[in-house]
């Protein structure tokens, strides 16, 4: 009986020692260097280990469409070489037209939009000298993008047009695809994240509808250039300089090819 409570000890020292120097050993890479690049912390004369496993990010690339955008991200590393992180913010999109000659155009009375998505990442564990969440990685993503306004266009002073005209609609994107990127951390704590290929198959649905007395003289060259392009960028404008008044609405839903990039900068922690 003593022996087997001394043999069945011995094993369980065993087997703590190799667990225990299985973990130290996972703490290092092919390197030398700490797990998430952890440091050591001295407290009270022991060591605490410190993961960084987070990365707040501010996406920029959304104020390309309009500086008013905002757009949050955060990142977390789940293990040496994967990830996950989700992105959230305000998303509008540039005014129609801007104020122009005798044309007195007032701007967006309303408009509203957001933008959703995540991505699960898989860094190339023998491409990078580093581990998550630094190097170059592919990965997986869906995202949702919905935007709404109601613009006028009051025409006052002009001797070839008068009227008005309201146009309010919505658009909303929903995609998946893959995505290719490169994150670089400087000096452990500021990174710089570049999603530069994400194909995508995306469903586009939205809503588009005027009102308005607008009137015209097409005989002026100026108007009609505008009449064309305004014609062109908006149907069921013409049956509206036809008809002299309109109330109309109109929906769209397709699929069709999508494409994601990104810019962001971030802390990690």
């Amino acid at each position: 009986m003593n022996k087997t409570i001394f043999i069945i000890s011995v094993l369980i020292l065993a087997i703590t020692y190799s667990v225990n120097g299985q973990l130290e050993n996972n703490m290092l890479d092919l390197e030398g260097n700490l797990f998430l690049d952890q440091k050591k912390v001295k407290k009270e004369k022991s060591e605490i280990l410190v993961l960084k496993r987070n990365v707040l990010k501010w996406n920029i690339t959304p104020m390309l469409w309009n500086s008013k955008n905002i757009n949050i991200s955060y990142e977390r590393v789940t293990s040496n070489s994967r990830s996950f992180s989700v992105n959230a913010g305000y998303f509008v999109l540039p005014t129609l037209l801007s104020s122009a000659d005798s044309f007195n155009i007032k701007r967006s009375s309303k408009s509203f939009g957001f933008s959703v998505s995540g991505d699960k990442r898989f860094y190339f564990k023998k491409r990078n000298t580093g581990l998550a969440p630094n190097g170059l990685y592919w990965g997986i993503f869906g995202s949702v993008h919905y935007y709404e306004f109601e613009t006028s266009f009051n025409i006052e002073n002009s001797t070839v047009a008068k009227g008005n005209l309201i146009l309010n609609g919505n658009i909303g994107i929903l995609s998946a695809g893959v995505e290719l990127g490169y994150q670089f951390v400087l000096k452990n704590n500021i990174t710089i994240d570049l999603i530069f290929m994400g194909p995508a198959l995306s469903t586009y649905s939205g809503k588009l509808g005027i009102s308005g007395n607008l009137q015209i003289d097409k005989d002026s060259e100026y108007i009609q250039a505008i009449y064309d392009v305004l014609v062109a960028k908006f149907p069921g404008i013409d049956k509206l300089l036809e008809e002299k008044t309109l109330k109309d609405n109109g929906s769209l839903f397709t699929f069709g090819p999508g494409l994601r990039y990104m810019i962001q900068i971030g802390y990690r922690f």
